[in-house]
């Protein structure tokens, strides 16, 4: 019964997770979900009070594998190697959307809909770009100690919500106007030139 119980959530979550890719939040309804999960409305109801509920638990799910990605649990991170952080985290996000498209839409859905001013949307976009920056800053900051970037005029946290900054800008574009390959491209040439040019300062 338990294990029967995970499957259906599973398979709620999936479809969910397929719809909002290719409708958006607000073009998937719940009679979707529960026709291409294979379940009764009501068992939907069961596992979520409603549609918003079942939105935010697909998109945590998505947030925290990029987290993973971005800072995987037991991470050891020497000082002085922020370059290969930033560079191996940055390519294998590109290599993440770049395999999932429906990921990839999922999220570009939800930065439209924050566009649009949908509130609730704008707030759940605060919230996972904060969460994952909070975390990355800590890093950051063990790698760049004390005045070594604010002597440059930025702080820790611009440093990092530029990269994220571009970063979302070239994932967005990859197969539309850039490549695959031309996205790891210019994001390793973004954090060589970046990063090599603060370590390089007097």
């Amino acid at each position: 019964m338990a294990e029967e119980t995970r499957e259906s959530r599973k398979a709620i979550l999936r479809a969910a997770r397929e719809g909002f890719a290719a409708r958006g939040f607000y073009g998937t309804s719940m009679e979707y979900i529960t026709r291409n999960a294979g379940v009764s409305k009501g068992a939907v109801y069961w596992y979520f009070p409603g549609k918003w509920e079942v939105y935010k638990a697909v998109v945590a799910e998505e947030a925290e594998k990029l987290k993973e990605i971005v800072l995987p649990p037991g991470l050891e991170f020497p000082t002085g190697e922020a370059m290969d952080f930033f560079l191996t985290r940055g390519e294998r996000l590109i290599d993440l959307f770049a395999e999932d498209p429906v990921c990839r839409l999922l999220f570009i859905h939800l930065q439209l809909e924050a566009m649009r001013g949908r509130e609730e949307m704008i707030e759940l976009v605060t919230a996972l770009r904060a969460s994952i920056t909070d975390d990355v800053i800590s890093v950051i900051e063990a790698v760049f100690p004390g005045d070594s970037l604010s002597r440059l005029g930025i702080s820790h946290r611009d440093l990092v919500n530029m990269f994220v900054g571009i970063l979302n800008g070239i994932i967005l574009n990859i197969e539309l106007t850039i490549t695959r390959e031309e996205a790891g491209r210019n994001w390793r040439f973004l954090i060589q030139s970046v990063l090599g040019g603060i370590s390089n300062e007097p």
